[in-house]
């Protein structure tokens, strides 16, 4: 996201010299968004002002409150905005319907991991972690409006496949949580404390191609009890 020019820049020349220019409440959203982002990444969440992110946005502390009545409550549209992009990315309710389990889970998986291993989003979610302790109500916005809902997509499409006998995952919310954590935790933790930089499309693409085959042959559908007692009988004769 960038920052949006100055409202005056914005407004024809008449408008200027007299009332002010009238900007769609979409727009003025967005603004302040792009300006609170940007405050937040480089004072950090406490140190930065209301005063400041107004200032930045070129509006008066009046409509940023009008707006967005806590500090608190922006920073959760800041997260709220971050995903909305990756939603954009990973939202295609036809090919989640059709395609196979194997290419819906390389797919999102792959968009979800170049999305949370971006720079940006890492200095996001480095931002939360030196402020935590300080600002609990910080680390929880960013758990509630990121990750969790962030892997609602895949929790969806998770429960469908189980309705459907097409995968053994009779707890979704949680096999979904460890499937993100397979592909991304260990990316992100060494790219975190600079041991590793940003991950490239290649160590993205291997590390979301095993995780894949680790859960889905994990989470294949239950044999049948007389396929299973064969087998048995196979084992005991051998």
């Amino acid at each position: 996201m960038t920052i949006a020019e100055p409202q005056a820049s914005r407004c024809p020349l008449r408008a200027r010299r007299g009332r002010p220019c009238q900007i769609a409440e979409p727009e003025r959203r967005q603004r302040l968004l792009d300006a609170a982002e940007s405050v937040f990444l480089e004072s950090g969440y406490s140190a930065a002002s209301m005063d400041d992110i107004a200032r930045r946005a070129g509006m008066s502390k009046k409509t940023l409150y009008r707006v967005f009545d806590t500090k608190e409550s922006l920073f959760a549209a800041v997260i709220a905005a971050r995903r909305a992009v990756l939603d954009a990315m990973i939202s295609s309710e036809e090919f989640y319907a059709h395609a196979s389990p194997e290419r819906v889970l390389r797919s999102y998986l792959g968009k979800l991991a170049r999305f949370v291993l971006a720079p940006r989003q890492a200095a996001l979610y480095r931002l939360v972690i030196a402020e935590s302790l300080r600002t609990p109500e910080l680390a929880h916005a960013f758990y509630r409006e990121g990750p969790c809902k962030g892997r609602l997509v895949l929790e969806r499409w998770l429960s469908a496949q189980q309705e459907r006998g097409a995968l053994h995952v009779p707890d979704p919310e949680r096999d979904a949580a460890m499937l993100c954590s397979m592909v991304i935790s260990e990316l992100q933790m060494r790219f975190l404390i600079g041991e590793l930089r940003a991950p490239d499309d290649a160590l993205i693409d291997t590390t979301v191609n095993r995780a894949v085959d680790l859960f889905l042959h994990g989470a294949g559908p239950p044999k049948r009890q007389g396929e299973r007692q064969k087998e048995l009988a196979g084992e005991e004769r051998g």
